[in-house]
């Protein structure tokens, strides 16, 4: 494994990327809420949501664990089919392995979106994300030793989920993916990780009464 100050160096330079490329979302955003929508676009042109994230995570050194936690995110949506989403995580399991140490996942990433279907009530659509994760946990390397340690190395995400307007701009949102992680095994060498994520929340959306 890396330096600890490199690795924490690396995270934050990552971070602010994905900072800046919420903060180019954003501006888009207000930008266009000066002007009247294009009459042919559809669906709202901005939206957030936050909501409640399950994980279930697999190594090949580690038994199944499964985390908790909470998702967030943003779409900004260019055309009828086409937008862009950041999603921010942070998940958390107690005792590990047996252990009594926890394991935390956290992630930036962003990426398109592509509604599949879209009526007045309900969206349908798929995602393919990249960006960066950080996983600190504990990892056994004989029957009575463990190594506990962190790793932040690039993710992706890909997956899928149905929307639902719920009363004006509120809607919420069911979805799920598949999420590819980084890790260190018995034998401290690095390990992709094989994560399912399953994701419901509350969505609101901008310009939407």
């Amino acid at each position: 494994m890396q330096p600890q100050l490199f690795e924490v160096n690396m995270m934050v330079k990552s971070l602010r990327l994905l900072f800046l490329c919420a903060l180019m979302l954003g501006g888009r955003m207000f930008a266009q809420g000066r002007y009247p929508a294009s009459p042919a676009a559809t669906g709202p042109n901005f939206e957030a949501s936050v909501g409640y994230v399950y994980m279930s995570s697999t190594s090949p050194s580690l038994e199944r664990t499964r985390l908790n936690g909470i998702d967030a995110t943003g779409v900004q949506q260019f055309t009828e089919h086409w937008g862009a989403m950041l999603d921010l995580m942070y998940a958390r399991a107690g005792n590990v392995s047996h252990t009594g140490q926890s394991d935390n996942i956290y992630s930036g990433l962003i990426g398109p979106v592509f509604y599949l279907m879209q009526r007045p009530k309900t969206a349908v659509f798929v995602n393919a994300l990249g960006g960066v994760a950080g996983v600190k946990s504990a990892v056994f390397v004989d029957s009575n030793t463990y190594f506990k340690g962190y790793e932040t190395r690039f993710s992706y995400a890909f997956g899928g989920g149905v929307e639902r307007t719920v009363i004006g701009p509120f809607a919420v949102r069911g979805s799920a993916d598949y999420m590819r992680t980084t890790f260190v095994g018995s034998t401290l060498a690095r390990e992709g990780q094989n994560n399912i994520r399953l994701i419901g929340s509350v969505v609101y959306r901008f310009g939407r009464r």
